[in-house]
């Protein structure tokens, strides 16, 4: 017994599902029809004539009518269902004529692609006639859209990627124009479906005529987003908006990878430029339709991400450094323009903007982790959180006072395994030298300056009374001035005088802020508590640490003047006290 010929089995797989196409989209014509004839046919409740009456009679309360539920939604119809799907199989029929048509020779190259325009030209104009002449056929007449314009840009595939009748611009330039038709009649028709399906079509077809993720897919998909965001735009479509972008974003993130494999000057610049025009379009779509605010700030979240990734992984330091402060520059440009210019002050929402300052932070933390060594990470990140901090009391904005305060908590968790490691104050070594001087000096600056500039702000009001953050401030303040005292003393002299002479002005260091506070706190009921506490924690490191660590002359010098410190300050704190009824009244 002979077996059937591949090419006969296929071709009889080929029909069928032509077939099973055909027989959905006329059994969901007969239920579109049928339920038409069943809305015309209901009869309508008769009036009955309403009698004069002298005297009016009150009507009972009329029941709640309760309302027929629906068996289907309203996109899960079954009309719907069948159309949507006879169009998805009559794409998969045109797929599998086309490789059947390839096994067996049929037509020749320019036949088939002669065939496959006239039979995507046919579904297009089949769907142009049934949105003209049955408007309640709209499901049909998209769904026929759809499949025709699929179909056309797999024939462009064919033409480009199998038989090289068009160069790979030019085919990826034709199948820009399929998609742009594509996109124009689904804004005359008011149809997102047909968007979206276009374009992902276009995104999902795209890499095969490319035959690669190199700089030319990224063009393409950069060019079909940009294409797209006018009809997103003056329609708000969401989903069309999340079509044209995440495709951007996908081809961005794997070529970056793919110029590991295959090294291309190009596609660095391509990732940048999709990375640029995403926050654009992103900062468009948020301004123009503020209702897809969450589209928008999701889009300008992933947009720039590729270009985080590709910096560090394929350029040089310097060059990578660039293109995250290019980044951090553009970012800043749009926030500021948003909040300070008043032309845009309304346009771009608030939350966007927000939005908008956070990336901008990230996009500065990442040039600044680019461009230092490991080493420097701490002091670099403390760096700009004193600037942010300075930024956010002179502009009063809270925002910018959260993005110091996470650069300040990155910063500090890593000075602590670099810059200024615990076991520097804890035993006598080398010393942190020059760095972790530096280094404790902004720990203690910037732990001063985030609360005073959260209390000028005022959108902070719960910092002053948040025990949590004032606690983790003083923490940072305390080691920031341990760490500092204790490095400058060894750069001084690395010995263990020094060593020990750096304990001694540590605690003496602490006293003094101790009774700061508490003669600052004679009004502020905070600041004495801080006194209070701090007086504790400079006593517990003189009996607990100084005493074991401390030997001789040492010992007796931070005794001798913390106990007179603290006797002088306890004096004039009274005196204080007793002055403050006759100057508060």
């Amino acid at each position: 017994m002979s077996q059937p010929h591949q090419g006969d089995t296929l071709q009889l797989v080929a029909g069928e599902l032509t077939a099973i196409g055909q027989r959905l989209s006329y059994l969901g014509s007969v239920l579109q029809t049928e339920a038409a004839n069943r809305s015309q046919q209901e009869p309508e409740a008769p009036s009955e004539p309403v009698q004069p009456s002298a005297e009016p009679v009150p009507a009972p309360p009329s029941p709640p009518s309760a309302k027929p539920k629906r068996r289907f939604r309203a996109d899960l119809e079954p009309s719907r269902v069948l159309a949507w799907v006879g169009g998805g199989v009559t794409l998969l029929g045109v797929v599998f004529l086309l490789v059947l048509a390839v096994q067996q020779d049929w037509l020749g190259p320019a036949g088939r692609v002669a065939g496959g325009a006239a039979l995507a030209a046919l579904l297009i104009a089949a769907g142009w006639w049934v949105h003209r002449k049955a408007a309640e056929q709209r499901v049909a007449s998209i769904s026929l859209a759809t499949t025709g314009f699929a179909a056309l840009f797999l024939d462009v595939v064919a033409a480009t990627a199998l038989y090289d009748y068009l160069p790979v611009p030019a085919g990826l330039g034709v199948g820009l124009v399929v998609a742009i038709g594509g996109l124009l009649l689904a804004d005359r028709w008011e149809a997102q479906p047909l968007a979206v399906g276009v374009v992902l079509a276009s995104a999902i077809c795209a890499p095969v005529i490319a035959w690669g993720a190199g700089a030319q897919l990224i063009g393409f998909v950069v060019l079909l987003q940009v294409a797209a965001a006018p009809v997103q735009v003056r329609r708000g479509w969401g989903g069309l908006a999340l079509a044209a972008g995440i495709p951007t974003v996908l081809a961005a993130f794997v070529g970056a990878f793919w110029d590991l494999v295959y090294p291309n000057p190009v596609l660095v610049p391509a990732i940048l430029a999709a990375a640029v025009l995403g926050i654009v379009i992103a900062a468009t779509t948020a301004g123009f339709r503020p209702a897809a605010e969450r589209t928008a700030i999701g889009l300008l979240v992933a947009s720039p991400t590729p270009a985080f990734l590709a910096g560090p992984m394929l350029l040089e330091r310097a060059e990578a450094t660039a293109t995250g402060a290019g980044m951090a520059l553009l970012l800043a440009a749009i926030w500021a323009v948003g909040r300070y210019l008043p032309a845009f002050s309304d346009w771009l929402p608030s939350r966007f903007l927000a939005a908008v300052g956070a990336m901008a932070v990230v996009a500065s933390g990442q040039a600044t982790v680019t461009a230092l060594d490991v080493s420097s990470w701490a002091t670099g990140l403390l760096c700009e959180a004193l600037l942010l901090t300075i930024a956010g009391y002179l502009l009063r904005r809270g925002g910018v006072l959260l993005g110091a305060t996470c650069y300040a908590v990155f910063g500090f968790l890593l000075a602590l395994g670099n810059e200024v490691p615990i076991d520097a104050l804890l035993w006598f070594d080398d010393g942190t030298g020059v760095a972790g001087l530096v280094a404790g000096l902004l720990i203690a600056v910037v732990a001063v300056a985030l609360p005073t500039a959260g209390v000028r702000v005022g959108k902070l009001g719960s910092l002053p009374k948040s025990l949590v953050l004032w606690a983790a401030a003083a923490v940072a303040l305390l080691y920031g001035t341990a760490s500092a005292t204790m490095a400058a003393c060894l750069l001084v002299s690395d010995t263990r005088s020094a060593f020990l002479a750096g304990h001694i002005l540590i605690t003496l260091c602490w006293v003094v802020f101790a009774i700061a506070l508490l003669l600052r706190g004679v009004r502020v009921r905070h600041l004495r508590i801080g006194g209070l506490v701090l007086t504790a924690v400079s006593l517990a490191k003189l009996l607990l640490f100084d005493l074991s660590t401390l030997d001789g002359f040492a010992r007796v010098i931070a005794f001798l003047c913390a106990g007179l410190i603290l006797l002088t300050a306890g004096v004039g704190y009274a005196r204080l006290l007793s002055r403050q009824p006759e100057q508060s009244a």
